[in-house]
């Protein structure tokens, strides 16, 4: 997994008509780094039904995979190297449920774990748990019950996890425009625009927008001018970062070692002693 790189949409959707057309479309207009999310629902709380051992599908499918040609990316125009991430998104109500536990390795394997709590104690469960790492929290503004609790919000901003508004169900209807608009306010009210990243949620190439009218949306959305050009830039490489270093056993920070190219000693230290001789004449004009 690479860092991130320009700015960022780190929610297209997997389950679209035409992935690849979509990822594309996201290129081209300017997002360098973009993440495939796969939705998942937990219904082991309420399913009655149980089937047959051997007909049941896997609920966490593997991450998908998507390759794009050189010819493909010089036919949209697009001349930075991208970064394709993969991403899960875990909708789930009951904290009692056994699929954390059952599906963490299934979990791991993608670049960016992200869950969807429709209840205060599934939240709770998604800032406090230790079983698998939560690098997004997506409130749903539709599903969403009350107002969510601060503490928890705040608890969860101080463990590096980043809140998520996601543009295209504004395209959708009224309903949704405004249930988003009040989500990004309790966010707002909450964390004073910190860790909230912006993203499309798109499952067509229409749903996508530039990334500078996102930063406008982020100005409608209570994002200040600075948190709203972040929230698709700074704040999106950070949470990347964030996975990355949780994936390698960090949970606050992680130590990156680069090899330098073998140099001379007089050019490698030349830097240094400019430095001490500069600190050698102030001290003698002082005397």
């Amino acid at each position: 997994m690479e860092l991130a790189k320009g700015f960022c949409d780190l929610n297209i959707a997997a389950a679209t008509s035409d992935l690849k057309s979509t990822v594309l479309k996201a290129l081209s207009i300017g997002y360098q780094t973009v993440a495939i999310n796969t939705e998942v629902v937990d219904n082991s709380a309420t399913e009655k039904k149980k089937k047959k051992k051997g007909n049941e599908a896997p609920l966490v499918p593997p991450p998908p995979k998507l390759k794009l040609t050189p010819e493909e990316l010089k036919q949209h125009k697009i001349t930075k190297e991208p970064l394709i991430l993969t991403r899960i998104t875990v909708t789930y109500s009951d904290p009692g449920s056994a699929f954390l536990s059952k599906y963490k390795d299934a979990l791991k394997q993608y670049d960016i774990i992200a869950f969807t709590p429709i209840t205060e104690a599934a939240l709770k469960q998604c800032v406090t748990q230790t079983l698998v790492d939560v690098d997004i929290i997506s409130l749903s503004p539709s599903e969403i019950k009350g107002r969510p609790a601060w503490k928890l919000i705040r608890l969860a901003v101080e463990r590096d996890i980043y809140f998520e508004i996601c543009y295209a169900p504004c395209l959708a209807n009224q309903s949704s425009r405004q249930n988003t608009i009040i989500l990004s306010h309790i966010l707002h009210q909450s964390t004073r625009s910190a860790n909230v990243v912006i993203t499309s949620q798109a499952r067509h190439p229409n749903q996508l927008r530039h990334p500078y009218d996102v930063m406008n949306l982020g100005r409608f959305f209570s994002l200040s001018e600075g948190a709203a050009k972040e929230s698709i830039g700074m704040l999106a490489h950070n949470a990347v970062y964030c996975a990355l270093a949780r994936q390698r056993g960090a949970s606050k920070c992680a130590a990156q070692v680069t090899v330098l190219k073998e140099e001379s000693p007089a050019k490698k230290f030349k830097g240094l002693d400019d430095a001490r001789a500069l600190a050698k004449s102030s001290i003698e004009i002082n005397d």
